[in-house]
């Protein structure tokens, strides 16, 4: 992503409009807050040396728009007291922006046609509003099914796709559903879940659009160095939640909650699905590791200073969160 001027400007916009929301105190301003957002995301996402790119804007104008005006009426229908039920209508239009499942078909596609940096703004900034203004409807017993259905639709999506957008894009529709969850225990268990996730995925969209890496068969390339495969296949185990990675802490958080609320059941769909998308990231890993590299000799080769700052930040602060968690229990 290029920034000049205008892009500047709408940047400044979109972090703004999403401290709007989450500063308003009624659902109108927060419905606002996030238009603002979507209007100044859009130009953003214009990347003219990537065709794909305006198919995929339209999309999203389209389906948050959608998502926009249901939202929309149950508000008003909310104000002048027409419907008890109206958090129905409000909770489906936050879903459907958000991409959670049974409203998530557009996810895929959409992610598929973005740059490694839109992608990274989507599956972090995107969702700090809507995720804040879902969190305020407190109705668990309808978010029910649409986190089971995220969690089984987002683990089992990405087994069978080559492209690491839409491995990641069927990853953030599983994660939502361990957010929403996360949501019934309380809001600092499901900020902490977030702040985490989008650390990982800044992370690993940042290393992929510096390796230049968009499909599974790209990693397994001899020029790239074992350092770097390395680096990049730990960063793969931290999504996947594999311990002692910081992607396991907050499974770990929100499954303990869960247990200590007695809900086994849904405990037990979320560590199999969680086994799920950890084989697929596993089998990507395995696979690049086993490939030769141009320099096998990993003491031989030039250390990416940067990948290993990033490797060793997300290890150091997997272990301060621990010390946090243990320090709040």
């Amino acid at each position: 992503m290029i920034m000049n001027s205008t892009k500047m400007m709408f940047m400044m916009f979109m972090l703004m409009s999403t401290m709007m929301s989450l500063s308003s105190n009624n659902w109108f301003g927060g419905w606002m807050g996030l238009e603002i957002n979507l209007m100044s995301f859009i130009p953003l996402m214009l990347n003219k040396f990537n065709y794909y790119s305006s198919e995929s804007m339209m999309k999203y104008f389209i389906i948050q728009s959608m998502g926009s005006m249901i939202m929309l009426m149950g508000i008003i229908m909310m104000a002048l007291k027409i419907n008890n039920q109206v958090n129905l209508l409000i909770m489906c239009g936050l879903m459907t922006k958000l991409g959670v499942a049974p409203f998530h078909m557009w996810i895929p596609s959409v992610i598929d046609g973005l740059s490694w940096l839109n992608c990274m703004i989507m599956f972090s900034w995107q969702k700090v509003a809507t995720l804040m203004l879902l969190s305020y409807l407190n109705n668990f017993s309808i978010m029910l099914l649409p986190i089971t259905m995220s969690l089984l639709i987002g683990a089992a999506g990405g087994i069978n796709q080559s492209s690491l957008k839409k491995i990641l894009a069927y990853s953030s529709i599983n994660n939502m559903g361990w957010i929403m969850i996360a949501m019934k225990s309380s809001m600092t268990l499901w900020i902490n879940y977030f702040l985490i996730y989008s650390f990982m995925i800044i992370s690993l969209t940042l290393m992929l659009n510096k390796m230049n890496i968009n499909y599974i068969n790209q990693c397994f390339l001899t020029s790239f160095n074992s350092m770097n495969k390395l680096f990049l296949s730990m960063m793969l185990f931290s999504m996947g939640g594999l311990p002692p990675m910081l992607g396991f802490l907050p499974k770990w958080m929100v499954i303990q909650s869960m247990i200590y609320n007695n809900d086994y059941l849904m405990s037990i769909i979320m560590v199999m699905t969680s086994l799920i998308t950890l084989f697929y990231y596993i089998r990507i890993s395995m696979m690049m590791i086993l490939v030769n590299s141009e320099k096998p000799k990993i003491l031989s080769t030039m250390i990416n200073k940067k990948l290993l700052f990033n490797l060793a930040l997300i290890n150091l602060l997997g272990f301060f969160m621990i010390m946090i968690m243990k320090s709040i229990n």
